[in-house]
């Protein structure tokens, strides 16, 4: 027999809000230098507007320029400075900013970046010696507090965080942000304490985002009910605040209020300005939940319609709801979520491999000879896409085409990608030999088990076609054997070397084997039935002989066993 050869996301997550302090390297907006030549001036200037549009590459060759005729300009090596540190080329940063800082030693921007720079590569120590020391010379720039208490808040300095805390709300007062800085310091040593001053702040000053973290503590401490007052509260407030949106909605999915959860989450997930990540992220997790999923498989994909009214152009919640789309047997409608999403990222690999993917799973043929040939004009060399695209060539019976196309792909590896070239040799052989070039065919496997002496698929294929022309069959034997060896249940490699067996004379052995053959997967297969058949005609069992042949026959109506049957009817009369 022949083996064919094809190529190859609940859980509620309460969190406690964490107030994020930038270590982003600060640009100076309001700097102006002085450019004696015209055309360094414009090149500098050219730099800036790369660097504001995100073009790093562009920009760092506009300052280069700018450098290379004036080795004063201070601006251009400050933003040189960000620029490397950006790409994380620390050293080519220092270098940058310490020129920048020879030419303007007090300069608060370069001096900032000094201890940013320091922050970025981890070196804390060094990093708050320049923020100490640019506190003692900007005692009113509030920011550098801001840093400073986020460099102690991630160093575990509780401490110094709180001191300089302290020292921040003297100068503003009490303000929302800072008492949430506040919360977060004190979570991590004394959470009773930080509780206390979220609920206090609470009762004093109720703002939306304060109830609702402040449900957010109490639902991941259990207190479901009271938590559910403080998102209500928080909605009464502001009915578009998502963050308590989300939190009731959990509520009610803890609570079993599955009509309520549904209504609430399907607003958040609808919401266009909360993060789409955050919501695959979630709804990875309502996948993972397969139980929920088959209960309430009709709100799930409401889910999905609302997250994806908001963000249609998503490819990673494309590809989430198409691969949803497929478990739940509903393949033809993921094609058409990633032939949607195709339509939006023409150019985008990504987008070709997953709609090829998915039509390949479908095994669409027609509709992959289709797309394969338009993703190899995207990608022409891609030997992804041009293998399925031969495949879909075999499987509507070009075979011609199918094997050019695999000879093409062939050409185009390397010869170290020996798995790669084993597969293709593989192909080949098993093309070429249903093309009738068996010579060719042989050639193709000569090759592969060259490479790979134990190549399963390839020694089975090669010793069947074999005995099929009634050749070399003890050479025949000897492979089969390997591969029976090597996978002693498979009932495919068995039926292959009992059926050398028998050829070669020796059919009481194959009867044993085909038996073992039928006991590990063989009763499917017409093949394995028809061929034990034979084998028991011969062993002159011809009443067992027309069981096993009527067995095949069922499953695969083909005249020649029907044939078989009869003949034997009428001798056995």
């Amino acid at each position: 027999m022949v083996t064919l050869q094809f190529p190859q996301y609940f859980k509620t997550m309460w969190k406690y809000p964490l107030i994020l302090i930038s270590l982003v390297f600060l640009a100076s907006c309001g700097y102006r230098p002085r450019v004696a030549a015209e055309e360094s001036r414009i090149l500098f200037h050219q730099g800036l507007n790369l660097f504001y549009q995100g073009d790093m590459a562009g920009a760092r060759e506009s300052f280069k320029r700018v450098v290379s005729r004036n080795q004063n300009n201070d601006a251009a090596y400050y933003y040189l400075a960000q620029i490397a540190g950006y790409a994380g080329q620390w050293e080519n940063a220092d270098n940058y900013l310490n020129r920048a800082l020879r030419l303007q030693p007090d300069n608060y921007w370069y001096r900032l970046q000094q201890a940013k720079l320091a922050v970025a590569q981890g070196d804390i120590p060094e990093a708050e010696a320049y923020y100490s020391t640019l506190s003692r010379d900007y005692p009113q720039k509030t920011e550098l507090l801001y840093d400073r208490i986020g460099l102690y808040m991630n160093g575990k300095n509780s401490a110094k965080a709180l001191e300089l805390l302290d020292t921040l709300e003297k100068r503003e007062g009490v303000t929302e942000s800072g008492l949430l800085l506040r919360f977060n310091i004190l979570m991590e040593n004394d959470k009773e304490a930080a509780v206390a001053l979220l609920k206090q702040y609470a009762q004093d000053n109720p703002t939306t985002r304060i109830l609702s973290i402040m449900g957010d503590v109490l639902a991941g401490d259990g207190e479901i009910e009271t938590a559910s007052e403080y998102y209500q509260r928080a909605l009464q407030a502001d009915p578009t605040f998502m963050p308590a949106v989300f939190g009731l909605a959990e509520t009610y999915r803890l609570k079993r209020q599955f009509d309520l959860y549904f209504e609430n989450i399907n607003v958040f997930l609808a919401y266009p300005e909360v993060d789409v990540q955050m919501k695959t992220d979630y709804m990875k997790q309502i996948l993972e939940a397969r139980g929920f999923v088959s209960t309430f498989h009709p709100q799930v994909d409401t889910l999905f319609m609302s997250t994806r009214s908001a963000h249609p152009k998503d490819s990673t919640l494309a590809y989430m709801y198409a691969g949803y789309l497929i478990q739940t047997e509903r393949p033809g409608e993921g094609l058409e979520v990633m032939k949607e999403n195709l339509d939006h990222y023409r150019n985008d690999y990504k987008a070709w491999y997953q709609t090829l993917g998915i039509i390949y799973y479908l095994k669409d043929w027609e509709l992959l000879c289709e797309y394969g040939a338009m993703a190899l004009e995207k990608f022409p060399d891609n030997t992804d896409f041009s293998s399925l695209y031969g495949m879909a060539l075999w499987q509507t019976g070009q075979l011609n085409a199918a094997i050019a196309r695999f000879e093409r792909i062939l050409s185009m590896l390397n010869k170290e990608d020996t798995q790669n070239r084993i597969q293709t040799l593989a192909l080949l052989g098993d093309l070429y030999y249903e093309a009738g070039n068996r010579e060719q065919s042989f050639s193709m496997y000569d090759k592969v088990l060259k490479l790979d002496p134990f190549n399963l698929p390839v020694l089975n294929n090669y010793a069947y076609y074999l005995s099929l022309r009634n050749e070399k069959l003890e050479r025949a034997l000897s492979m089969s054997k390997i591969t029976i060896e090597k996978e002693p249940n498979n009932s495919t490699y068995l039926d292959t070397y009992g059926w050398i067996l028998h050829l070669l004379g020796r059919t009481q052995q194959a009867k044993d084997v085909f038996r073992q053959a039928l006991a590990y997967g063989g009763k499917e297969s017409a093949e394995i039935l028809d061929h034990y058949g034979d084998v028991l005609n011969a062993l002159n069992e011809p009443l067992m002989a027309i069981v096993y042949w009527q067995q095949a026959y069922q499953i695969d109506p083909r005249e020649e066993i029907m044939k078989k049957i009869e003949t034997n009817r009428k001798t056995g009369q």
